[in-house]
């Protein structure tokens, strides 16, 4: 999973707190100590640091402790000029999760400061959700999360025909990063006996009609709108669906819950 480098506001300067220092040489420094966000249980969490020393490092190891429990410790893996990274796995909302580095060379060994965060206080970022294909023959609607962390999705809500608001996700639900996210009408909910009751909306869907689809985030700002204002009189073999290029077309195969298989004709009539 790709993450983004997020710089924390630490409250402790970029010193060691402990090292045995070289007499000659002098001791490691840690230039700086940071890592990605977690909105959720789902994403793993990338420590980066930037250390310099006049002398050899050895080793590089990251110790991290979640919700005050033993500290665990990976070896981190260098990326050149002096950045080590390594991963600690993801953990639930609300988790406190404590790390600190130790670098060591044939004489010394320096500990960095203490750093934590929390998952879930992070903000997330809802734009990089959107609808990703629409499928009036099947009933389905997919949504896909672009970006690179995972979203909640408590309240996010589909709004059909900039009117009613036809389905509302309940909390514990996640999309992670290049993911989708697959709603059925509940017109063929006897089709789907074993698809989550959770994620089924309360109206029709039609291949060969005008219909707008909206998707809102909790604070009812729209991220994504299917406006299909004038029917061309092409009804979809399959869906409408985006194509790599970031547009509408028509789908010739349908792909709920995975990546579109790009159509060569455009949707036309859309606003």
């Amino acid at each position: 999973m790709k993450k983004i480098l997020a710089i924390i506001a630490l409250a402790l300067p970029l010193v060691m707190t402990s090292c045995l220092k070289d007499e000659v040489y002098g001791g490691v420094n840690f230039n700086s100590l940071s890592n990605t966000d977690a909105f959720s249980q789902l994403d793993e969490v990338t420590v980066t640091t930037e250390i310099s020393s006049l002398v050899d490092i050895t080793s590089v190891t990251l110790y991290y402790s979640a919700a005050g429990a033993d500290y665990q410790a990976v070896t981190m893996t260098s990326q050149g000029d002096g950045t080590y990274t390594a991963t600690i796995p993801g953990y639930a909302v609300d988790t406190e999760v404590s790390y600190y580095v130790e670098a060591e060379t044939s004489s010394m060994t320096c500990y960095s400061n203490v750093a934590s965060y929390t998952v879930g206080v992070a903000t997330p970022v809802y734009t990089n959700l959107r609808l990703n294909e629409l499928n009036g023959n099947d009933k389905f609607i997919e949504i896909y999360n672009s970006g690179t962390f995972s979203v909640p999705l408590k309240d996010c809500y589909i709004v059909k025909d900039g009117e009613k608001i036809v389905w509302t996700c309940p909390d514990g639900y996640y999309l992670g990063s290049d993911e989708y996210l697959l709603l059925y009408s509940e017109d063929v909910k006897d089709d789907h006996k074993d698809h989550d009751s959770n994620l089924f909306f309360s109206s029709g869907l039609s291949a060969k009609k005008a219909v707008q689809v909206q998707l809102f985030d909790p604070s009812g700002k729209s991220i994504s709108n299917f406006n299909y204002v004038t029917y061309s009189g092409t009804k979809a073999k399959a869906s409408y669906g985006i194509n790599s290029d970031g547009l509408w077309y028509y789908q010739d195969t349908a792909t709920p819950g995975a990546e579109n298989v790009d159509g060569t004709v455009a949707v036309t009539g859309l606003e």
